[in-house]
């Protein structure tokens, strides 16, 4: 997860949204992206999907891979995550922590995963510092849209 935030706060830096993401397969992180959605130029680019993207580019994308983010994920990113054959995805801040503001949906990424075909498990492994929120707080209170 640490890898994660440290994309985050990059995404942040950079001016877009600050949610990062990491695909592990077995024991190793073979791919981690901040949002890259932001500029316009790609609005599917949000963290998870870059980072599935990179790992399926570099070929080291595998059915059973693990998805850490910072933000509990958007229906368009769960979805993706179970077209690539993840299997967890660990996310650190819920939906709830940061509010609807962060999502351009009601959906509810748990109801949505026990609707998928192909078995996926979300996992809330929480953000104790508040770290992930406040950089979503953050970003959310100076964002001009």
């Amino acid at each position: 997860m640490a890898l994660c935030l440290d994309a985050a706060a990059d995404a942040d830096s950079a001016g877009d949204f600050p949610n990062g993401a990491c695909v592990v397969v077995g024991q190793e992180a073979v791919a981690v992206s901040g949002s890259q959605a932001e500029d316009g130029s790609d609005p599917t680019a949000h963290a998870e999907v870059a980072a599935l993207r990179e790992a399926a580019a570099c070929r080291l994308l595998s059915p059973g891979a693990i998805l850490f983010t910072t933000l509990e994920p958007c229906a368009m990113c769960l979805h993706a995550a179970a077209v690539f054959g993840v299997s967890e995805i660990v996310y650190a801040c819920s939906r709830s922590d940061v509010g609807d503001a962060a999502y351009v949906s009601s959906l509810n990424a748990k109801e949505l995963a026990n609707q998928l075909l192909r078995p996926l498990t979300l996992t809330h492994h929480g953000d104790p510092d508040g770290r992930v929120a406040d950089l979503v707080k953050a970003f959310l209170g100076r964002d001009t849209r």
